[in-house]
């Protein structure tokens, strides 16, 4: 019976159908108003003709009246869903909260809703695996900037450790690489020196005043949980430091961020920058070796203190052998920070270099001239006493004041104090000898510069 009421009915039939029926309806009402007038106006005999009365004529009248009713309701139905879905679909295209577009239809508009609905949850899906998509690229980009930035800070590091810096400049330099490619997370070093088995803090970036190491710490006494205390951090991660394959230091890295856990790949490029400080180390102790093993100054090509101190042993050593005195003179330039002051350091080193030449002219070829720290030369004279190398000096003095008079101002004489000290007189070793002639000097000084002290 439903299935028949339903057959009958307008419900399954297309909207094509229902707007022939809705307009057919609708178009009887021009057509008894005309008739009506007719009727009444133009053959007004005709109703007794029919037998029509005004309560028949009316009743026709109400009747179709509904029947209009009925075709303007026919066609509202069939466009108020088609507004409705209009508006549904301009709210989900402007983003709204709509999730589908609920008309229940048999027609047409109903096959429209269900394909626009789909269509609704096909975009949806699609955002969401674009959405998805794109935070995965946002990762995917946020690692591709860190291995950018740690690219480049390993480069800048190459370049500060060819560069020959001081070593603790560069290891700074380091730290703080460490802390830009973890997003400001702090950085510590930590290196043992060279034979010990204590940790001291080299260098930190990000590190809160007063967590500092105070004081050395054994290697076996550093632990995770130690560092961690040490440092207030919640999170670190610790890379050692070896130097020609020696345990020597410990690179730490960590933060205060919650449920923070470093990936195998963040270690694995933290190893790289320790192994980075290994070179930085190592290149630094062979710096200072072969600084240790040349024996002339850059500036003066005198000897320098390296040479001239174990030169000095041997030639006491020798003396005393033989049973002959070795003089040794060091000379010390008066008012040289000052005139460094005045004139730049430029004139300054071509200030030393002249005297270098002097002291170097004023000796015999078996002596040893060389340029011990700043302005003070040290001259070993193998062979003489200290009568003799008293003699020597006070010549070097009259020449450095004759030949650099003309560098100096008015007020300031170019002058130099010179002691000197002889084995086995003044001691019997090269440390002996220099302590008495750098005492004759601070002696010479007070006395009024530019003078010999025996």
């Amino acid at each position: 019976m439903l299935k028949l009421a339903k057959d009958i009915s307008m419900v399954p039939k297309g909207l094509r159908y229902k707007t022939m029926i809705g307009f057919s309806l609708m178009s009887l009402i021009p057509i008894m108003v005309c008739a009506w007038i007719v009727i009444t106006y133009i053959f007004p005999n005709i109703n007794l003709f029919f037998g029509l009365s005004l309560s028949n004529i009316s009743f026709i009248l109400v009747i179709c009246i509904i029947i209009s009713m009925l075709g303007l309701y026919i066609t509202k139905e069939m466009i108020d869903p088609v507004i409705k879905m209009a508006g549904d679909a301009k709210i989900i295209a402007e983003g709204g909260a709509i999730n589908i577009i609920d008309i229940n239809r048999e027609d047409e508009v109903g096959d429209l809703s269900k394909s626009l609905n789909i269509m609704t949850q096909k975009i949806k899906d699609n955002m969401e695996e674009l959405k998805t998509y794109g935070e995965k690229t946002k990762l995917i980009n946020i690692e591709i900037n860190k291995k950018v930035i740690a690219l480049s800070g390993l480069l800048q590091i190459g370049n500060v450790i060819s560069s020959s810096k001081e070593l603790k400049n560069t290891l700074d330099f380091i730290t703080q690489k460490v802390s830009d490619v973890e997003y400001n997370s702090v950085s510590v070093l930590l290196l043992a020196e060279d034979g010990a088995n204590e940790y001291s803090l080299a260098s930190s970036c990000n590190l809160e005043e007063g967590k500092a190491l105070g004081e050395k710490v054994k290697q076996s006494e550093v632990s995770h949980d130690c560092l961690m205390n040490r440092f207030g951090l919640k999170n670190i991660v610790s890379i050692p430091v070896t130097v020609v394959g020696k345990l020597c230091g410990m690179l730490v890295v960590g933060n205060n961020e919650k449920d923070f856990i470093f990936a195998d790949d963040e270690k694995e490029l933290l190893k790289v920058f320790a192994k980075q400080i290994s070179i930085a180390v190592e290149n630094d102790m062979l710096i200072k070796k072969s600084k240790e093993l040349t024996t002339k100054d850059e500036m003066t090509s005198l000897y320098n203190y390296s040479y001239m101190k174990p030169r000095l042993d041997e030639e006491i050593k020798r003396a005393l052998l033989y049973q002959r005195p070795c003089g040794y003179l060091l000379v010390d330039m008066d008012n040289f920070k000052d005139f460094s002051a005045a004139n730049g350091q430029g004139k300054a080193e071509a200030l030393l270099k002249e005297a270098g030449a002097i002291l170097k002219s004023s000796v015999m070829e078996i002596d040893r001239v060389g340029r011990l720290r700043d302005d003070k030369f040290g001259i070993i004279l193998p062979e003489k006493n200290k009568r003799q190398a008293a003699h020597v000096a006070e010549e070097i003095r009259k020449k450095i004041e004759d030949g650099l008079g003309r560098l100096a101002r008015a007020d300031k004489k170019l002058t130099v104090s010179v002691g000197v000290s002889e084995n086995p007189i003044d001691g019997s070793t090269a440390e002996e000898l220099m302590e008495k002639a750098e005492r004759l000097v601070r002696n010479a000084k007070a006395l009024g510069k530019n003078r010999v002290a025996v």
